[in-house]
């Protein structure tokens, strides 16, 4: 009777063990793209159930992993939750610091000093140059063409480069320091829209781009 009571309280014991998932001493890691902390929580989803928050790089011991994608984890004695997608089996090496924001560099705004030439003897005098830290001032030359601005009765004018292989660039206002919108070759036909003191304000019919045209490589279509 006793072998028989022993052999039944081990066959409950087994079927026990094998019902009950044993706690898995299973060391991971914590890693995040942003290499910020990871939330850990009660219960396995994403709600106000945050409990604490795990360090970047810190050593955590799963029990388990859920289908749902969430890992039980031990924390402070007891159970709780992180995404595992979050934790991997090797230890972060290093921590690489996020990229310092740029300074943006002063732009001077003092008038450019023109150069001196100089000659001795039928050869440039380079001592008499002066080399300052010169910029154009864009935004002065904007202003000073945009006070000549005015609307026209539309009209088509016809692209004339200085070379016969060149091209003419349309820029998005009237400065030669502006970027270049798009290119032009000898013949090509823009409708005139607006016009400044030396530059025409045009659109193009094939793809309705609109920007600014010198007016010197420009001829008006009769």
């Amino acid at each position: 009777m006793n072998k028989r009571v022993l052999a039944l309280v081990l066959a409950l014991a087994l079927l026990f063990l094998c019902a009950v998932p044993v706690l898995a001493d299973t060391a991971m890691y914590v890693y995040t793209d942003n290499q910020k902390g990871l939330n850990v929580r009660s219960s396995p989803y994403v709600g106000d159930n945050i409990i604490g928050l795990a360090p970047f790089g810190m050593r955590i011991n799963v029990v388990r992993f859920l289908d749902n994608g969430w890992a039980c984890i031990l924390w402070n004695g007891s159970e709780a939750y992180v995404q595992s997608r979050f934790l991997q089996w090797d230890s972060p090496s290093t921590v690489t610091a996020a990229p310092a924001t740029p300074v943006p560099t002063a732009v001077p705004t003092n008038t450019p000093a023109p150069y001196n030439y100089g000659y001795n003897n039928n050869n440039y005098n380079y001592n008499n140059y002066n080399y300052s830290n010169a910029y154009t001032d864009t935004l002065a030359t904007l202003n000073a063409e945009f006070r000549t601005a005015r609307m026209v009765t539309p009209f088509v004018v016809v692209v004339r480069p200085s070379r016969a292989s060149g091209w003419v660039n349309m820029r998005w206002a009237p400065s030669k320091d502006t970027e270049v919108m798009a290119t032009y070759r000898s013949g090509a036909r823009l409708t005139v829209l607006a016009e400044t003191q030396s530059w025409y304000q045009v659109a193009d019919p094939d793809t309705d781009a609109t920007g600014f045209i010198m007016k010197t490589y420009t001829f008006r279509q009769n």
